[in-house]
């Protein structure tokens, strides 16, 4: 025997014996396995309409699983049962029409003896069961004296009904303390519609629901064809009265604008959409010149940080000291300080819904805090940055909930406009 032939028989048993420690582990997560059999699903707890749940399963490609639904068969279905590893299983629940709530449990095997048991809650139908959705923008539900809740719908361009923005609306305030939406492109792309002023904006004012569809007339026109006052959500007497006119003569005597909190130019895809912005609840009574110059530059690069993945935001208000006025008569609590709050993937381009993102490193996690004063209009973007954990300590509301529990505090720590592009 030469001496490569010598060389090639001790490398051909050293493979073997790593083949063999590799493959003979028997749950596949030993550590010399490339592998961990792994199964995740985007969220534990569901409203009560309609609605499904995405899992997620990773390992060894050449592994399959099955999926067998232990509690709950009678609402909880799959379509799938059975997949190789990497492949997504879906969820689906039939609308829960009681008061209480219910479980559902699914129970997935991979072909390695992994097994994962998963248990789902349906909310039963109350004022916050529509809200508790997995929405990466979405903040907690907050009881309180004069809050309501509510999640405007709209039709894009393309004829996809998809949702436009949530409120947490101050009924005695009379303005929001958050507005939380997604931004994509699906939502900023001018769609060419007719009835617009200029280039998609509307201008449309209107107290909540005061319209809530529109129609192309003969000439192309869009037209109001249904008024809404079927849902008292939000009673127009507890909206300030923006329809005429802005703030301009209110008993403050300060040069306060119709400030949107969903801007108007984020969304321009169809003309519902962009009419949705101009809603009494969407506005807050903002300093002129603040409103005009930072704010509005800061919406501006907002809007460049989008992507594939989606970009989700939250706007907001503090009432710190915050003094009241009138205008129209009605009474108004003016906002101390505007923030804004941003969530994303590094990347960009991941495909991966925000619950399912175990690691911190794969997010992008920034807020910007601005006096609603003056003094808020020549503070720069840099001056104004800081956390989502401090805006949750100055405002007592818990953001992006829908955030893995095991990052979240890592994750809304972050305070750095690295990567951001602004």
């Amino acid at each position: 025997m030469t001496r490569y032939s010598v060389i090639l028989k001790n490398w051909v048993v050293m493979l073997l014996v790593i083949v063999f420690v590799a493959c003979d582990n028997g749950s596949g997560d030993d550590v010399w396995s490339p592998y961990i059999s792994k199964a995740t699903i985007t969220y534990s707890t569901v409203g009560h309409t309609n609605t499904s749940v995405i899992g997620n399963t990773q390992g060894n490609p050449l592994y399959t699983w099955s999926l067998t639904i232990t509690e709950g068969g009678e609402f909880c279905t799959s379509e799938t049962l059975q997949g190789s590893v990497g492949n997504r299983f879906i969820l689906k629940f039939a609308e829960n029409d009681s008061e209480e709530p219910r479980y559902a449990s699914a129970r997935i095997t991979f072909s390695d003896g992994y097994t994962n048991t998963f248990r789902i809650q349906q909310l039963g139908k109350s004022e916050n069961s529509a809200y508790e959705r997995a929405w990466a923008e979405q903040p907690e539900y907050n009881v309180g004296n004069g809050l309501l809740h509510k999640t405007y719908f709209t039709t894009l361009g393309n004829g996809k009904r998809v949702r436009n923005y949530s409120i947490c609306f101050d009924t005695e305030k009379k303005v929001a303390h958050w507005v939380a939406y997604p931004l994509h492109d699906i939502y900023t792309s001018y769609s060419g519609y007719e009835a617009d002023t200029s280039g998609g904006r509307t201008n449309a004012w209107a107290f909540d629901d005061a319209v809530t569809e529109y129609s192309a007339d003969s000439n192309g026109n869009y037209v109001i064809v249904r008024y809404d006052y079927t849902d008292p959500k939000i009673p127009q007497s507890a909206q300030a009265n923006i329809v005429s006119g802005g703030f301009g003569n209110n008993s403050l005597g300060e040069r306060l604008d119709r400030g949107h909190m969903l801007p108007s130019a984020s969304r321009l895809a169809s003309y519902q959409t962009n009419a949705q912005t101009f809603y009494a609840t969407n506005i807050m009574p903002q300093q002129s010149t603040f409103n005009q110059q930072v704010w509005g530059t800061l919406e501006g690069k907002v809007r460049n940080a989008k992507c594939a993945d989606t970009l989700y935001v939250v706007t907001g208000t503090l009432f710190e000291n915050s003094p009241t006025f009138t205008s129209r008569e009605r009474t108004i609590t003016r906002p101390s300080h505007c923030y804004k709050l941003l969530l994303r993937t590094k990347k960009g381009t991941t495909g991966k819904a925000i619950p399912a993102i175990t690691n911190a490193d794969e997010l992008m996690c920034v807020a910007f805090l601005f006096e609603n004063t003056t003094a808020g209009a020549s503070t720069t973007i840099n001056q104004a940055v800081t956390s989502v954990a401090e805006i949750e300590r100055r405002s007592g509301f818990t953001f992006f909930r829908n955030i893995n529990p095991s990052i979240a505090e890592q994750v809304k720590s972050q305070k750095s406009l690295t990567g951001w592009g602004f």
